[in-house]
């Protein structure tokens, strides 16, 4: 029990996500659900940024490799969610890996970018 509400609080000041003391666990979860939406489509802007200037063999490996990753990514989140199944914490948990996992992601395509545009 300790464990969990010491991840929790830990979840919530990294992301951001905590508000005033009187907010819900549903609007919590509603926050970081829209942290992950802005994340994502962060991530979309790199991902298109970056296929504007790769060669059309370049653009398909990319192609592949994004898709492999987004499974990853969203399996990756469930793993983590998973022990909280049924928790009211469960969405936050979930979204919280989604966030990290795609906010690095963007940094990775990123410098893709800035490694590709200096060639």
């Amino acid at each position: 029990m300790h464990k969990a509400l010491l991840l929790f609080i830990t979840i919530l000041t990294i992301s951001g996500v905590a508000h005033a003391a009187g907010d819900t666990q549903a609007d919590l979860n509603q926050s970081a659900h829209q942290h992950y939406q802005n994340a994502d489509a962060a991530l979309n802007n790199a991902y298109r940024r970056l296929m504007t200037i790769l060669p059309p063999e370049r653009q398909q490996q990319l192609k592949h490799a994004q898709r492999a990753w987004l499974k990853y990514r969203d399996a990756h989140a469930e793993f983590q969610a998973a022990p909280y199944k049924g928790g009211s914490i469960q969405p936050l948990i979930y979204s919280q890996a989604l966030i990290e996992l795609t906010e690095h992601r963007s940094r990775q395509l990123n410098a893709l970018y800035q490694d590709e545009s200096t060639h």
